[in-house]
């Protein structure tokens, strides 16, 4: 309630994240597996290292890394999504640890060799709280200890204009909607989701992201005791263009 009396909104990050998130948002994404082994990869990850999952959702990244014998702790807001990873590590008997905070508080003192923040996971807050979640991730990180951002590339925004994608889906089928809409002005993407399935009921979403360039990011890793190591266009390790869709930041603690 504000001092009116008024229910003020939860944000959007705070109910996104719930059962219809599979439906929405899972044929956007790529099979885990292949993209561990690519994070194993870009990060020279050694053996039994310590990884932090910022923002890990139901655990399809953290789950393989921990069945390939890396200590890994998924930390995210969602207990829903939380307790779906709980749920499959506990079916494939991986060991994970489930930590539920929000990544702007979360904090372990010199904890990780690495952290990994997939899928957009950084940019739900105004500047100064994403600044404060880099400086987490740094205070969190080892001496050398590494961060990989995967997001979306600021320079493939869509310059003010509207994108609309129309899809099929096989499984679960149905139509999905992404509706885009880039800010130059704020760097923020609203984006909305609507899937309708075989029955005609349609669920949807809505997120807004601040989407950073390179040269924003540089000096906001710099900032929080970090340095930028290498840009890539996607986890294949690809040259990192404007064209890309992709901006994958490796950055290591100084």
């Amino acid at each position: 309630m504000d001092q009116r009396g008024c229910a003020v909104p939860r944000p959007w990050y705070e109910t996104i994240f719930d059962e219809r998130y599979p439906e929405l948002f899972g044929p956007l994404e790529r099979d885990p597996e292949e993209e561990v082994s690519r994070i194993v990869d870009l990060l020279s990850l050694p053996p039994g290292a310590s990884v932090v999952d910022l923002g890990c959702g139901r655990g399809r990244h953290a789950i393989p890394l921990s069945r390939r014998g890396y200590r890994v702790t998924g930390v995210d807001l969602s207990y829903k999504m939380l307790r779906l990873a709980c749920e499959r590590a506990d079916r494939e008997g991986i060991a994970v640890e489930w930590v539920r905070e929000d990544m702007r508080e979360f904090v372990r003192l010199g904890a990780f060799d690495a952290c990994l923040s997939m899928f957009t996971s950084f940019g739900f807050f105004n500047d100064q709280e994403n600044e404060k979640v880099l400086r987490n991730v740094s205070a969190s990180l080892k001496e050398g200890g590494t961060l990989l951002l995967d997001l979306r590339n600021a320079q493939k925004g869509l310059a003010g204009e509207e994108e609309d994608l129309e899809k099929t889906m096989g499984v679960p089928a149905g139509r999905l909607r992404l509706h885009v809409h880039f800010d130059r002005q704020t760097g923020r993407a609203h984006a909305e989701h609507e899937l309708t399935r075989p029955d005609g009921i349609r669920i949807s979403s809505a997120f807004d992201v601040r989407i950073y360039s390179e040269e924003e990011l540089n000096g906001m890793l710099g900032r929080a005791g970090m340095h930028v190591t290498a840009v890539y266009g996607s986890l294949e390790g690809s040259l990192f263009t404007p064209g890309a869709e992709r901006m994958v930041v490796i950055a290591r603690r100084v």
